[in-house]
């Protein structure tokens, strides 16, 4: 399981829409490295979201815990006049991603108009899939939020991974939670792959130290202290 809300990524004329974000790289690197995944989070009821669904969907990503929000506008991750309201996500906002000030002015909106994952979003998420080994929370989420899913883990087993943001520490994580340090820029999606390959070779039964070695082999970064 991967907690974090997607993105919209419009597609070049022609070609095919596709689903962005860290989450989202995350879930990619577990399915490429043969694993089943659900990736939880929260988007717009919108015609942005119902793409960014059928994107999920062609990338072999669970989505059935996806939850809509009609109050609130599906992040999309670059800025198109179309039908799908464009908006510029930025990782400045807990819950998800934020608003471009220019998005925002031109949509009469700003950050707190995006989808944000809460604590009750992630208590009926966590009891609607009880079936799962692995949790990796890709984005930050409030502490209240982060309690949740760490006792979901205690109470069934599950093995807990945490993507923290540059600079932050492990504040308010159990003691065998696993923390990863996420660079100050992944634009190619290589950290986010990282972490799925990693959550995949737990699952599949390596311990830790094997899971982490498999993971990163190549991959240049270190994991966060702690």
């Amino acid at each position: 399981m991967v907690i974090g809300s997607p993105s919209l990524l419009p597609a070049d004329s022609g070609g095919r829409n596709s689903a962005a974000g860290r989450a989202v790289d995350v879930a990619r690197g577990a399915t490429d490295a043969g694993s089943s995944v659900q990736l939880v989070g929260k988007i717009g009821d919108d015609p942005a979201g119902d793409a960014l669904l059928l994107a999920l969907a062609d990338a072999g990503i669970g989505h059935v815990a996806i939850l809509r929000d009609p109050a609130r506008a599906t992040p999309v991750a670059a800025l198109l006049v179309d039908e799908f309201e464009p908006m510029l996500p930025e990782d400045d906002e807990p819950g998800g991603a934020g608003l471009s000030e220019e998005a925002g002015d031109r949509q009469g909106r700003g950050p707190s108009a995006l989808p944000a994952i809460d604590a009750g979003d992630l208590d009926l998420a966590l009891r609607y899939l009880p079936d799962h080994q692995v949790v990796i929370v890709a984005e930050r989420l409030d502490p209240d939020a982060l309690a949740v899913v760490a006792a979901d883990c205690s109470y069934v087993g599950a093995t807990l991974a945490v993507i923290l943001d540059a600079g932050t520490g492990p504040a308010g994580l159990p003691p065998d939670a696993t923390a990863f340090e996420a660079p100050d820029a992944d634009p190619d999606g290589v950290f986010g792959r990282t972490i799925g390959r990693f959550g995949a070779a737990l699952e599949q039964g390596l311990g830790g130290a094997a899971a982490l070695a498999q993971a990163t082999a190549g991959g240049g970064w270190q994991p966060a202290a702690g």
